[in-house]
């Protein structure tokens, strides 16, 4: 049954995937997510449902728009095949960490899991649209805020979870507020040059979504892989010293692995201080 649920949220994934894509591109360029048809960016000729199979259509086009050959960019059946996967390791996580404790709360059971989906759908969008355009639109970050506020005060109604991956919203609000405003002062001191406006509400929005403590571990991945991948790019040539990478991608990194793992990674750090 656990093998069946891994690949329908496999399908799902790159289903939803498909769609994170439209919302990462018309978030900056415009365009209505729900109304307006998919099109080829190139020759904007309407594209069709056999155009719109989840990596397969990709695969069988080779690569290329069926209608004017121009290429198609690898951002597409990466992304879908990205969010494949985190919802297949979403479910798993769900599966083995919120075990449905009473039978009355199978529904809050089920919005549990939703939520998940929620935030790693989030982290998608932004992840793209910072690495491909720069930006970290408001349209996407502010309105997840407030659904993971949202979700936090229910939380606080019903508290038949356990809390492994939240906290009490109060605790997370203030945790919250604190890390981006370092993130501000960074900004406000450095001229912009260091960080944007927008690492600033991406800070908030993890925070809020990973809680306290897991948030700890969300910064310091993201900072580390950032400081990696920053490294690499300059002794690689494509980066000079004092150029700025961005660093929502790397934000979006560890606030998976805060979202997945942070628990697990801070009762292991806790294990080997106490046993120091």
């Amino acid at each position: 049954m656990l093998y069946f649920g891994l690949i329908l949220f496999f399908i799902l994934g790159t289903a939803v995937g498909s769609f994170l894509n439209v919302v990462a591109y018309r978030s900056v360029h415009g365009g209505s997510v729900f109304f307006d048809h998919s099109a080829c960016p190139h020759c904007k000729k309407r594209l069709k449902p056999p155009d719109l199979i989840p990596i397969a259509s990709y695969l069988f086009l080779r690569g290329r728009c069926r209608y004017c050959g121009k290429k198609i960019s690898l951002q597409y059946p990466l992304v879908e095949l990205i969010t494949g996967l985190l919802f297949v390791l979403t479910f798993n996580v769900w599966v083995n960490t919120f075990p449905i404790l009473d039978t009355r709360y199978q529904i809050l059971d089920t919005f549990n899991l939703l939520y998940l989906l929620f935030v790693v759908s989030v982290l998608i969008v932004l992840f793209t649209t910072d690495i491909i355009d720069g930006l970290l639109p408001n349209s996407i970050v502010l309105p997840a805020i407030v659904i993971v506020a949202i979700y936090k005060f229910l939380l606080t109604l019903f508290p038949v979870f356990p809390l492994s991956l939240f906290s009490t919203l109060l605790t997370d609000l203030v945790a919250s507020f604190l890390v981006a405003s370092g993130f501000f002062a960074i900004v406000y001191f450095s001229g912009e040059r260091a960080l944007g406006g927008g690492d600033v509400k991406l800070a908030f929005f993890i925070a809020l979504a990973v809680g306290w403590p897991s948030l700890l571990v969300a910064l310091f991945s993201g900072f580390l892989t950032g400081g990696l991948a920053s490294v690499m790019l300059i002794l690689a040539g494509r980066r000079r010293f004092g150029q700025t990478v961005p660093l929502g991608p790397f934000l979006a990194i560890g606030a998976f692995v805060a979202l997945f793992y942070g628990d697990q990674i801070i009762q292991w750090y806790l294990g080997i201080l106490s046993g120091a």
